[in-house]
């Protein structure tokens, strides 16, 4: 008899220790998912995707063109109306304006500031050489125009990028190492185990593991936080 129960409680050990470990490999390491997005996200959506394990938003709140989004606010508030935890904006440069670094910086933050709107971090969306100089020396300037503005202006800065962007527009440069960097590798995986430095960053902070996807009748993107 009490060989037997040692044995089965050996056995219960073993299956117990076997399913932690199952649920440790498929899960998503105990990380944090969100979203962002470029268009308008109504309250009922944000709900949806809180309800559906999304926590943390980043909204867009300037555009390529050179204008700040007239949608971005209200998204912003929409998205703590709907339950997130965390919200942050992001905004699109644009080098090619008429615009100085600063003065894009300033109608980005102004903006945000008019309506009071509540947000954590303000990423710098870096990509696309086609919206940039054909002159390295001129992007990196303009770059450091936009980081020292915000700096000055009090905000919390990041920068959103990856090696295929950053590589083409500002060459091997590491142009503000020191700020958190959030990347986009588009392998669908919620890890950092697939990133190799750039830009002067050997770890990140964010991934954008996948792109143009649609979760509660809303565009996003997928975006992961260990």
């Amino acid at each position: 008899v009490s060989t037997q129960s040692t044995g089965t409680k050996y056995a219960m050990y073993k299956l117990i220790t076997l399913t932690l470990l199952f649920v440790l490999l498929v899960s998503p390491a105990f990380g944090t998912l969100g979203v962002d997005v470029s268009s308008p996200v109504f309250v009922n959506t944000w709900t949806c995707l809180k309800n559906n394990g999304y926590s943390f938003a980043v909204i867009r709140i300037y555009k390529s063109t050179g204008e700040v989004d007239s949608n971005g606010v209200h998204t912003v508030f929409n998205a703590w109306d709907g339950g997130m935890t965390h919200v942050d904006v992001y905004m699109f440069p644009c080098p090619r304006c008429s615009k100085s670094a600063a003065t894009q910086v300033t109608e980005a933050v102004n903006y945000l500031r008019q309506y009071n709107a509540k947000y954590g971090m303000l990423w710098l969306d870096i990509e696309g050489p086609q919206y940039w100089t054909s002159s390295v020396a001129d992007n990196r300037n303009f770059f450091l125009g936009l980081v020292n503005q915000a700096k000055s202006l009090g905000v919390s800065l990041g920068v959103y990028s990856s090696a295929s962007q950053w590589g083409p527009i500002f060459g091997n440069w590491a142009g503000a190492p020191d700020l958190p960097l959030w990347y986009a590798h588009y392998d669908g995986v919620e890890n950092f185990n697939d990133f190799v430095g750039f830009g002067g960053w050997s770890r990140p902070n964010i991934k954008q593991f996948r792109g143009d996807a649609s979760v509660c009748s809303a565009d996003v993107d997928l975006n992961w936080y260990p």
